[in-house]
Formats: structure tokens, sequence, C-alpha cells
């Protein structure tokens, strides 16, 4: 009886042990995604979009990360750890504060976005702006990031940055750093709080004595572009926010993007590369016999691998055909210390992320969604990165062989507030169980063999 009942419960553990890792490795899904996130992307959505949107309802980025309250005062912030993802809200006028601790060595970049509700009334100037001061008061960096329209409410941010010098002086110096995020808004503009999604990410210094090659052929930007022309249009299907950005890379991609929804992509260029990407803005169906156009109807928004602002253009809208481009200057780390801002941004290798907007009002103009098309060219031969003391990929810094070639127009896995994506948190829970079963194996082996010896001595 003993022995029937040890090998029937062994060979359960060992049914449930085995299929741990296989349920990892392309089992059933998980039942749900975490709250604030999508288990994927479907069709006429984004991944990460709300569980509402449908193909005509734009897609909404919801904000991501563990809740971080921002303070009131410097000696109240919350500290923000380098790689970790946080959200909280911001009312008008309120100004929050989080602390960061900087050694003397390592860059650090801290970025904020105000994420405002679909048809949210704004104004010109309202948005965010952000600084990021020392202990004793000074302003190491400041940014603004306003919606530069009336009533184009959509994600607006950018991020500051300390550039470590190896000084003393005070803002080269270790010590406790703090970031703060104020909004700007207009009496009559929206009052209700906005979320906030924050992150910061810390980028290792060059080995001592390293120096940092300039881009071959320099860096240059603002010259005149031509787009792609050759290769066969792909579909793409744009993310609502960083982290669910389409993977794109050299060539053609159509998408389509609904009157006040902003659609991500993201593109890899390495060490030496530059990039250049155009938006094309079809025709669509006109509304009536509409002939009025939409002023700054249209948007091309560039980003760094930090999600720092880079560059950008806009344009009226009518219903015609629009285009619109940005250009990335070639990647090299000696950039930084450009006075050209645009060059002086892109001064790593990594995935840069290009948003698509579409004024709310454009609905007024045209019937359902813009079909668009990306015309993306990464030109130059890759180098090899500079000789960082540690892993600069913590940061998003690099581009990786394997990614670049399944850039493919679709957004990536889910992604925690840890960073662990879905199937990686099913894999852990797959081995775990593994572990388990082995050990609980191994415990019953002990019994039954002290069981067998007692039954042999009696």
């Amino acid at each position: 009886m003993k022995r029937t009942t040890f090998g029937v419960v062994a060979a359960l553990l060992l049914t449930v042990a085995a299929a741990g890792p296989a349920a990892a490795d392309g089992g059933a899904p998980s039942p749900g995604a975490p709250s604030g996130t999508s288990a994927g992307p479907s069709s006429g959505t984004s991944a990460g979009a709300s569980a509402t949107a449908t193909p005509t309802a734009p897609a909404v980025w919801q904000p991501r990360g563990g809740v971080l309250d921002g303070a009131a005062t410097t000696g109240d912030a919350p500290a923000m750890k380098a790689g970790a993802t946080y959200q909280d809200t911001i009312r008008p006028g309120q100004t929050r504060m989080y602390g960061i601790a900087l050694d003397a060595t390592s860059s650090a970049y801290a970025s904020a976005f105000a994420l405002p509700p679909t048809g949210a009334k704004v104004a010109y100037d309202d948005g965010i702006e952000l600084k990021l001061v020392s202990a004793d008061g000074s302003q190491c960096d400041s940014r603004e990031a306003h919606f530069e329209d009336d009533g184009d409410a959509r994600p607006v941010g950018t991020a500051v940055e300390r550039t470590a010098d190896g000084g003393e002086g005070t803002c080269g110096g270790a010590g406790q750093y703090t970031l703060q995020v104020h909004r700007t808004s207009e009496p009559g503009s929206d009052q209700a709080p906005w979320p906030l999604e924050l992150r910061y990410v810390s980028e290792p210094p060059l080995r001592p004595g390293a120096t940092a090659r300039p881009a071959p052929g320099g860096a240059t930007a603002g010259s005149s572009p031509t787009p792609l022309t050759t290769g066969t249009p792909r579909p793409a299907s744009g993310g609502d926010s960083f982290e669910t950005a389409a993977a794109i890379r050299t060539g053609i991609w159509k998408d389509r993007v609904l009157p006040g929804e902003t659609r991500f992509y993201k593109v890899p260029v390495d060490w030496g590369q530059g990039a250049t990407v155009f938006a094309d803005f079809s025709s669509a169906p006109l509304v009536g016999s509409a002939l009025d156009f939409v002023n700054t109807g249209v948007r091309l928004t560039s980003y760094s691998p930090v999600r720092q602002y880079v560059d950008g253009d806009d344009g009226s809208y009518s219903g015609a055909p629009t285009s619109l481009d940005t250009q990335l200057p070639a990647v090299s780390y000696a950039n930084r210390s450009s006075e050209d801002e645009t060059v002086e941004r892109v001064r790593y290798a990594g995935w840069y992320y290009f948003a698509v907007s579409v004024h709310p009002d454009v609905a007024e103009q045209v019937s359902g969604a813009v079909p668009v098309t990306l015309r993306v060219q990464v030109t130059g031969t890759a180098q090899a990165g500079p000789p960082y003391t540690g892993d600069p990929g913590a940061a998003g810094i690099g581009v990786d062989a394997h990614e670049v070639a399944a850039a493919d127009g679709t957004a990536p896995a889910a992604a925690s507030a840890t960073g662990i994506s879905s199937s990686s948190r099913l894999r852990l829970v797959a081995y775990g169980a593994f572990g388990l079963g082995t050990l609980l194996l191994l415990v019953l082996a002990v019994w039954y063999g002290a069981a067998r010896r007692r039954a042999a001595r009696g």
C-alpha cells in the first residue's frame, strides 16, 4: 500500500514539475494582466491600451510602475531607484518632488510625462516643467514640455540630466538631488489631477583615462533629408507609450492614427549611426464638405533612449496629404559636449522613440483614422561603443542585434513595474514549481526509505 501511494504521488509530482517549464515556454497564457497594463496587442488597439479602447476610440497611455507620492518639500521627497518606473498624479499649479541619490561618477537622467485624459481642455502653455536640483538648492538642469496648441491633449514630457564630470562642483559630486515636477495650467483649462509616469536611469562612467571618439564624419542635424521610397510597405501597430512602442527598423511602415491619439514607435540606432524618419499623413474621407484645416493638426516627435525630447515637427491637416520629418545625427558619446541641443541629446546608442500625434479637432474634418506611412532609414556603419566601467544596458543604452532583427512593427510583451515581462514572470513561477516538486520528491524518497527500514527491523 505504501509503495503504491508513493508511486502515485511521485508520478503526479513529476507531471506537475515537468509541466512548469513547458507552460512557461508556450503553454496557456496567464489569466489576466496586472492592473494598469494590458495582456498584449489586439486588433485595432495597441499593447497597454485601455480595455475599453476600440478601433473607433483613441488608445490611452496607462501609467505603469509602483505608486510614488511626490512631496511638497525636498526634505520629504521619496526616493527613486535607478531603472525603476513610477506613477503619481499632479494637480494644476502643484510641484511634486522626488529624491535621487547620485554618486560622483555616473550620469543621471530623470524623466516625467503627464498623461491628460482624452478630450481634456488644455491651453498652449499648459504642461509640465522639470528641474533637477542639488542638496544646496543649485539648479543642475531644467526642461519644459508644453502642448503648444489649444485643445491638443496628449502625453507631454521630457527628461532632465546630471552629467558627471568627476569634479566636486555642486552638481558634479555625490549627494542627494531632487527631481521637481511642476504643472502649469490656465484657469480655464482642465483642473483635474493628471497621471504622471516617472523614470530615473543611471549611465556608468567611462574607464579611467578613456576618451570618447567623435562620430565618423562628424555629427550633423538640420540638413534636408530625403525620404526612403524603395521597399515593400509593412504593417505596424504603434503602441500608446514608451513601454509598448512598436519596434521598427529601416523600411516603410503603415499604420492608422485616430484624432486625439498618440502612437509610439522605436527604432534601434547604434553607435556611429544616424536616422531619418518621415511621417506621411495620407488623405482621409472628409466630413461633409469641410474645407477648413486644423493648425498643428499632426505632429512627429523624437525622444532619446532615456525619454528625453530630441526634436519635433508639426503641420496643419485638412484631410489632404501632408508630410513631416525628423533627423537624428550620428550617435556619439562625444555629442554631449556639442552646443547644438539636438546633437547633444543624441549621445548614446539604443532605441530612439518617435511619437505620431493627430489633433482631436481633426475628427471635425475627417471621418475615422488618419492613414500614416513611416519611412525609416538608419544610416552609417555600427561602431564599437565607448569603454564603460559597467553595463549601460540598465539605462537602455546599447543595441541588441537579436532585437533589431525582431523589429517587425509589433509592440513588445507587457512589462511589470519591476521591469520583468509577463513571460519571464511565468517562467520564474514555473521553474519555482519545478524546484518545489523536486524537493518534495526528495522528501518522499527519504520518508519511504525510512519506512522500509523500520518495516524490515520489525
